[in-house]
Protein backbone atom coordinates (compact mmCIF):
# COMPACT_ATOMS: atom_id res chain seq x y z
CA UNK A 1 0.00 0.00 0.00
CA UNK A 2 1.48 3.49 -0.83
CA UNK A 3 2.11 6.02 1.03
CA UNK A 4 -1.21 8.13 -0.17
CA UNK A 5 -3.20 5.25 -0.22
CA UNK A 6 -2.35 4.91 3.71
CA UNK A 7 -3.07 8.27 4.10
CA UNK A 8 -6.53 8.04 2.98
CA UNK A 9 -7.13 4.44 4.63
CA UNK A 10 -6.86 6.45 8.00
CA UNK A 11 -9.14 9.46 7.05
CA UNK A 12 -11.44 6.99 5.84
CA UNK A 13 -11.55 4.99 8.80
CA UNK A 14 -12.02 8.29 11.36
CA UNK A 15 -15.02 9.04 9.20
CA UNK A 16 -16.38 5.86 9.98
CA UNK A 17 -15.91 6.47 13.68
CA UNK A 18 -16.67 10.09 14.03
CA UNK A 19 -19.98 11.71 12.57
CA UNK A 20 -17.76 13.75 10.06
CA UNK A 21 -19.85 15.84 7.76
CA UNK A 22 -16.57 17.32 5.93
CA UNK A 23 -13.33 16.64 5.44
CA UNK A 24 -10.90 19.03 4.18
CA UNK A 25 -7.09 19.50 2.28
CA UNK A 26 -5.39 22.74 1.77
CA UNK A 27 -1.71 23.58 2.19
CA UNK A 28 -0.12 21.16 4.62
CA UNK A 29 -3.39 20.75 6.04
CA UNK A 30 -5.93 18.09 6.50
CA UNK A 31 -9.17 19.10 8.77
CA UNK A 32 -12.83 17.69 9.43
CA UNK A 33 -15.87 19.11 10.55
CA UNK A 34 -17.38 17.06 13.49
CA UNK A 35 -21.11 18.48 14.51
CA UNK A 36 -20.59 21.92 12.90
CA UNK A 37 -17.08 22.68 14.37
CA UNK A 38 -13.99 22.42 12.15
CA UNK A 39 -11.08 20.04 13.83
CA UNK A 40 -7.46 19.43 12.32
CA UNK A 41 -6.33 15.66 11.79
CA UNK A 42 -3.16 16.51 10.95
CA UNK A 43 -0.58 17.33 13.47
CA UNK A 44 1.43 21.05 12.48
CA UNK A 45 3.89 20.31 10.05
CA UNK A 46 3.37 16.85 9.46
CA UNK A 47 2.52 17.47 6.32
CA UNK A 48 3.69 19.64 3.44
CA UNK A 49 1.50 20.96 0.58
CA UNK A 50 2.92 18.11 -1.83
CA UNK A 51 1.33 15.39 0.42
CA UNK A 52 -1.79 17.58 0.35
CA UNK A 53 -1.42 18.19 -4.10
CA UNK A 54 -0.36 13.95 -3.95
CA UNK A 55 -3.68 13.60 -2.13
CA UNK A 56 -5.94 15.39 -4.40
CA UNK A 57 -4.11 14.27 -7.44
CA UNK A 58 -4.48 10.90 -6.46
CA UNK A 59 -8.84 11.69 -5.88
CA UNK A 60 -8.50 13.53 -9.87
CA UNK A 61 -7.09 10.52 -10.75
CA UNK A 62 -10.93 8.53 -9.86
CA UNK A 63 -12.86 11.44 -10.94
CA UNK A 64 -13.60 9.52 -14.36
CA UNK A 65 -12.05 11.99 -16.42
CA UNK A 66 -12.11 15.43 -14.51
CA UNK A 67 -9.34 17.77 -14.17
CA UNK A 68 -8.32 20.52 -13.60
CA UNK A 69 -5.80 22.05 -16.35
CA UNK A 70 -2.20 22.62 -14.94
CA UNK A 71 -1.29 25.84 -14.05
CA UNK A 72 -4.60 26.89 -14.90
CA UNK A 73 -5.98 29.96 -12.28
CA UNK A 74 -9.73 29.36 -12.58
CA UNK A 75 -11.53 25.83 -12.77
CA UNK A 76 -13.19 23.32 -10.59
CA UNK A 77 -14.48 19.65 -10.73
CA UNK A 78 -17.14 18.20 -8.75
CA UNK A 79 -17.54 14.43 -8.64
CA UNK A 80 -17.75 11.59 -6.14
CA UNK A 81 -15.39 9.04 -6.11
CA UNK A 82 -15.02 5.58 -3.38
CA UNK A 83 -12.33 5.31 -0.80
CA UNK A 84 -11.89 1.80 0.88
CA UNK A 85 -15.75 1.17 0.34
CA UNK A 86 -16.59 4.55 1.16
CA UNK A 87 -18.27 6.89 -1.06
CA UNK A 88 -17.66 11.01 -0.98
CA UNK A 89 -18.81 13.75 -3.14
CA UNK A 90 -15.66 15.96 -3.50
CA UNK A 91 -15.05 19.54 -4.70
CA UNK A 92 -11.47 20.42 -5.84
CA UNK A 93 -10.81 23.82 -6.57
CA UNK A 94 -8.01 25.94 -6.48
CA UNK A 95 -6.80 28.76 -4.14
CA UNK A 96 -3.80 31.21 -4.05
CA UNK A 97 -2.83 28.77 -7.26
CA UNK A 98 -2.98 25.52 -5.37
CA UNK A 99 -5.58 23.17 -5.28
CA UNK A 100 -7.66 22.43 -2.21
CA UNK A 101 -10.08 19.84 -2.27
CA UNK A 102 -13.91 19.53 0.08
CA UNK A 103 -14.99 15.91 0.44
CA UNK A 104 -18.41 15.18 1.85
CA UNK A 105 -18.83 11.84 3.25
CA UNK A 106 -21.80 10.24 2.18
CA UNK A 107 -24.15 7.20 3.39
CA UNK A 108 -24.11 4.14 2.01
CA UNK A 109 -27.52 4.28 0.93
CA UNK A 110 -30.85 6.35 1.39
CA UNK A 111 -31.41 6.79 5.48
CA UNK A 112 -34.56 5.50 6.78
CA UNK A 113 -37.21 8.24 6.86
CA UNK A 114 -37.15 7.70 11.30
CA UNK A 115 -33.48 8.36 11.21
CA UNK A 116 -33.55 11.92 9.68
CA UNK A 117 -36.96 12.77 12.47
CA UNK A 118 -39.08 12.55 9.13
CA UNK A 119 -43.01 11.66 10.41
CA UNK A 120 -45.15 8.58 8.64
CA UNK A 121 -47.72 11.83 8.68
CA UNK A 122 -45.28 13.82 6.32
CA UNK A 123 -44.60 10.94 4.59
CA UNK A 124 -48.02 9.46 3.56
CA UNK A 125 -49.03 12.77 2.62
CA UNK A 126 -45.91 13.16 0.23
CA UNK A 127 -45.74 9.75 -1.33
CA UNK A 128 -49.29 9.78 -2.02
CA UNK A 129 -48.66 12.86 -4.05
CA UNK A 130 -49.78 12.79 -7.86
CA UNK A 131 -48.33 15.96 -9.19
CA UNK A 132 -47.35 19.12 -7.98
CA UNK A 133 -44.27 20.64 -6.36
CA UNK A 134 -41.93 19.69 -3.02
CA UNK A 135 -39.12 22.11 -2.10
CA UNK A 136 -36.62 20.99 0.31
CA UNK A 137 -34.67 24.04 1.29
CA UNK A 138 -32.52 25.35 3.67
CA UNK A 139 -28.67 26.39 3.88
CA UNK A 140 -25.16 24.80 2.34
CA UNK A 141 -24.30 21.71 4.47
CA UNK A 142 -28.21 21.22 5.83
CA UNK A 143 -28.77 18.11 4.49
CA UNK A 144 -31.39 18.45 1.95
CA UNK A 145 -29.79 16.08 -0.38
CA UNK A 146 -29.88 13.39 2.24
CA UNK A 147 -33.73 14.31 2.82
CA UNK A 148 -34.66 14.00 -0.73
CA UNK A 149 -32.94 10.93 -1.20
CA UNK A 150 -35.19 9.26 1.71
CA UNK A 151 -37.71 10.80 0.13
CA UNK A 152 -36.83 9.20 -3.11
CA UNK A 153 -36.50 5.94 -1.61
CA UNK A 154 -39.93 6.04 0.15
CA UNK A 155 -41.51 6.11 -3.46
CA UNK A 156 -39.21 3.83 -5.07
CA UNK A 157 -40.52 1.34 -2.00
CA UNK A 158 -44.54 1.93 -2.35
CA UNK A 159 -45.14 3.48 -6.21
CA UNK A 160 -45.10 1.67 -8.95
CA UNK A 161 -44.11 4.86 -11.28
CA UNK A 162 -40.90 5.99 -13.38
CA UNK A 163 -38.38 8.67 -11.68
CA UNK A 164 -35.74 10.55 -13.19
CA UNK A 165 -33.39 12.24 -11.35
CA UNK A 166 -31.16 15.06 -12.05
CA UNK A 167 -27.91 15.59 -10.17
CA UNK A 168 -24.35 17.48 -9.52
CA UNK A 169 -22.72 15.10 -8.92
CA UNK A 170 -24.99 11.87 -8.43
CA UNK A 171 -24.28 11.22 -4.38
CA UNK A 172 -27.13 8.80 -3.40
CA UNK A 173 -27.39 5.13 -5.65
CA UNK A 174 -30.59 3.77 -6.25
CA UNK A 175 -31.88 -0.22 -6.78
CA UNK A 176 -35.07 -0.22 -8.49
CA UNK A 177 -37.94 -1.63 -6.21
CA UNK A 178 -41.37 -0.83 -6.68
CA UNK A 179 -40.20 1.85 -8.65
CA UNK A 180 -38.01 2.36 -12.34
CA UNK A 181 -35.20 4.83 -11.12
CA UNK A 182 -33.03 6.52 -13.90
CA UNK A 183 -29.98 9.08 -12.34
CA UNK A 184 -28.61 11.44 -14.85
CA UNK A 185 -25.58 13.35 -13.84
CA UNK A 186 -24.73 17.03 -14.83
CA UNK A 187 -21.59 17.18 -16.91
CA UNK A 188 -21.57 13.65 -18.05
CA UNK A 189 -25.55 12.99 -19.35
CA UNK A 190 -26.61 17.10 -19.88
CA UNK A 191 -25.03 19.92 -20.06
CA UNK A 192 -26.87 21.76 -17.56
CA UNK A 193 -29.99 21.55 -15.18
CA UNK A 194 -32.36 23.08 -17.00
CA UNK A 195 -31.42 21.48 -20.12
CA UNK A 196 -31.48 17.94 -18.48
CA UNK A 197 -34.84 18.48 -16.92
CA UNK A 198 -36.43 19.86 -20.28
CA UNK A 199 -35.45 16.52 -21.60
CA UNK A 200 -37.11 14.60 -18.92
CA UNK A 201 -40.11 15.70 -20.23
CA UNK A 202 -39.94 13.60 -23.07
CA UNK A 203 -38.73 10.83 -21.21
CA UNK A 204 -41.90 9.63 -19.68
CA UNK A 205 -41.47 10.13 -15.81
CA UNK A 206 -44.06 10.60 -13.24
CA UNK A 207 -41.48 12.07 -10.72
CA UNK A 208 -38.48 14.39 -11.46
CA UNK A 209 -35.83 15.10 -9.28
CA UNK A 210 -34.10 17.99 -9.56
CA UNK A 211 -30.67 18.51 -7.13
CA UNK A 212 -30.89 22.27 -7.22
CA UNK A 213 -33.12 24.59 -8.35
CA UNK A 214 -30.10 27.33 -9.36
CA UNK A 215 -31.43 29.36 -12.20
CA UNK A 216 -34.19 31.08 -13.76
CA UNK A 217 -34.75 28.53 -16.57
CA UNK A 218 -34.60 26.03 -14.10
CA UNK A 219 -37.44 27.33 -12.22
CA UNK A 220 -39.77 28.27 -14.50
CA UNK A 221 -39.41 24.42 -16.29
CA UNK A 222 -39.89 22.34 -12.61
CA UNK A 223 -43.02 25.22 -12.43
CA UNK A 224 -43.99 23.68 -15.96
CA UNK A 225 -43.53 20.09 -15.17
CA UNK A 226 -45.35 20.16 -11.83
CA UNK A 227 -48.19 22.30 -13.96
CA UNK A 228 -48.40 19.22 -16.37
CA UNK A 229 -49.04 16.73 -14.11
CA UNK A 230 -45.59 15.50 -13.07
CA UNK A 231 -44.26 15.31 -9.35
CA UNK A 232 -41.14 17.41 -8.85
CA UNK A 233 -38.76 17.42 -5.73
CA UNK A 234 -35.93 19.96 -6.10
CA UNK A 235 -33.59 21.98 -3.55
CA UNK A 236 -33.08 25.46 -3.11
CA UNK A 237 -30.97 27.72 -0.98
CA UNK A 238 -33.17 29.68 1.75
CA UNK A 239 -33.37 30.22 4.98
CA UNK A 240 -37.13 29.54 5.52
CA UNK A 241 -39.93 28.85 3.94
CA UNK A 242 -41.23 32.48 3.37
CA UNK A 243 -37.71 33.21 1.89
CA UNK A 244 -37.69 29.83 -0.25
CA UNK A 245 -40.86 31.79 -1.82
CA UNK A 246 -39.73 34.88 -2.35
CA UNK A 247 -36.04 33.42 -3.55
CA UNK A 248 -37.70 30.98 -6.00
CA UNK A 249 -39.42 33.30 -7.45
CA UNK A 250 -36.44 36.01 -7.57
CA UNK A 251 -34.69 33.76 -9.73
CA UNK A 252 -36.95 33.97 -13.06
CA UNK A 253 -37.09 37.43 -15.00
CA UNK A 254 -39.15 39.89 -13.93
CA UNK A 255 -41.50 39.94 -16.71
CA UNK A 256 -42.23 36.88 -15.63
CA UNK A 257 -42.99 37.09 -12.21
CA UNK A 258 -46.93 36.80 -11.91
CA UNK A 259 -46.79 34.14 -14.05
CA UNK A 260 -44.52 32.29 -11.74
CA UNK A 261 -46.06 33.32 -8.49
CA UNK A 262 -49.82 31.96 -10.22
CA UNK A 263 -48.28 28.88 -10.76
CA UNK A 264 -46.24 28.42 -7.40
CA UNK A 265 -49.33 28.72 -5.65
CA UNK A 266 -50.94 25.81 -7.79
CA UNK A 267 -48.68 23.29 -7.64
CA UNK A 268 -46.81 24.07 -4.68
CA UNK A 269 -47.39 20.97 -2.58
CA UNK A 270 -44.84 20.98 0.50
CA UNK A 271 -42.21 23.49 1.28
CA UNK A 272 -39.85 22.04 4.01
CA UNK A 273 -37.00 24.26 5.18
CA UNK A 274 -34.50 22.40 7.45
CA UNK A 275 -31.47 23.32 9.66
CA UNK A 276 -28.98 20.80 11.24
CA UNK A 277 -27.87 21.88 14.67
CA UNK A 278 -25.87 20.32 17.61
CA UNK A 279 -27.52 17.09 19.90
CA UNK A 280 -26.64 17.01 23.46
CA UNK A 281 -25.62 13.92 23.33
CA UNK A 282 -23.39 14.38 19.86
CA UNK A 283 -23.72 14.38 16.13
CA UNK A 284 -26.85 16.35 14.38
CA UNK A 285 -30.41 16.91 14.16
CA UNK A 286 -32.58 18.49 11.44
CA UNK A 287 -34.97 20.74 12.71
CA UNK A 288 -37.70 21.44 10.15
CA UNK A 289 -40.18 24.30 9.24
CA UNK A 290 -43.11 23.07 7.17
CA UNK A 291 -45.47 24.20 4.87
CA UNK A 292 -48.64 22.16 3.38
CA UNK A 293 -50.85 23.18 0.25
CA UNK A 294 -53.81 24.12 1.33
CA UNK A 295 -56.78 27.04 -0.44
CA UNK A 296 -55.50 29.37 2.51
CA UNK A 297 -51.76 29.32 1.71
CA UNK A 298 -52.23 29.61 -2.12
CA UNK A 299 -54.12 32.76 -1.89
CA UNK A 300 -51.89 34.19 0.44
CA UNK A 301 -48.73 32.85 -2.04
CA UNK A 302 -50.86 34.47 -4.86
CA UNK A 303 -51.26 37.65 -3.23
CA UNK A 304 -47.77 37.93 -2.50
CA UNK A 305 -48.06 38.02 1.62
CA UNK A 306 -45.89 35.53 2.67
CA UNK A 307 -45.25 36.69 5.72
CA UNK A 308 -48.62 35.62 6.54
CA UNK A 309 -47.54 31.85 6.09
CA UNK A 310 -45.79 31.98 9.55
CA UNK A 311 -49.41 32.02 11.47
CA UNK A 312 -50.89 29.43 8.90
CA UNK A 313 -47.78 27.05 10.18
CA UNK A 314 -48.39 27.94 13.22
CA UNK A 315 -52.43 27.21 13.33
CA UNK A 316 -51.67 24.24 11.54
CA UNK A 317 -50.22 21.52 13.31
CA UNK A 318 -53.22 18.90 13.03
CA UNK A 319 -52.22 19.36 9.09
CA UNK A 320 -48.67 18.88 9.31
CA UNK A 321 -47.37 22.18 9.31
CA UNK A 322 -45.11 23.99 11.69
CA UNK A 323 -43.24 27.31 11.77
CA UNK A 324 -39.81 27.31 13.00
CA UNK A 325 -39.76 28.09 16.11
CA UNK A 326 -42.21 25.58 17.29
CA UNK A 327 -39.93 23.03 15.98
CA UNK A 328 -37.49 23.96 17.78
CA UNK A 329 -38.86 24.77 20.83
CA UNK A 330 -40.06 20.98 20.50
CA UNK A 331 -36.53 19.98 19.93
CA UNK A 332 -35.33 21.75 23.18
CA UNK A 333 -34.20 18.72 25.40
CA UNK A 334 -32.24 17.19 22.25
CA UNK A 335 -30.25 19.90 21.13
CA UNK A 336 -26.96 21.76 22.44
CA UNK A 337 -28.57 24.60 24.64
CA UNK A 338 -25.98 27.04 23.03
CA UNK A 339 -27.88 26.08 19.75
CA UNK A 340 -30.69 26.24 21.23
CA UNK A 341 -30.66 29.71 22.71
CA UNK A 342 -28.77 30.75 19.21
CA UNK A 343 -31.64 30.23 17.26
CA UNK A 344 -34.39 30.75 19.78
CA UNK A 345 -36.45 33.98 19.48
Amino acid sequence: MSSVQQRWKLIVDFVRKQEVSDISLYGGNIAARLDGRIVRLSEEGALGQGDIQELISDLLSLSGGRVIEPGRPTGFADFTVTLFEKRFRVNVARARGELFASLRPLPDGPLPAPAIGLTPQLLQQIVGLPHGLILVTGPTGSGKTTTIATLVEVINQSRQVKVITIEDPIEFEFQAKQAEIIQREIGLDSPSYHACLRESLRQNPDVIVVGEIRDGETAIVALQAAETGHLVIGSLHADSVVESISRYLLLGPPERSAEMRYVLARTMRVIMNQRLMRRRSGGRVAIREICLHAPKVEAVILKGNEQELVSYMLSGRETGMIDFQSALKAMQGVIDPQEFLLHRR
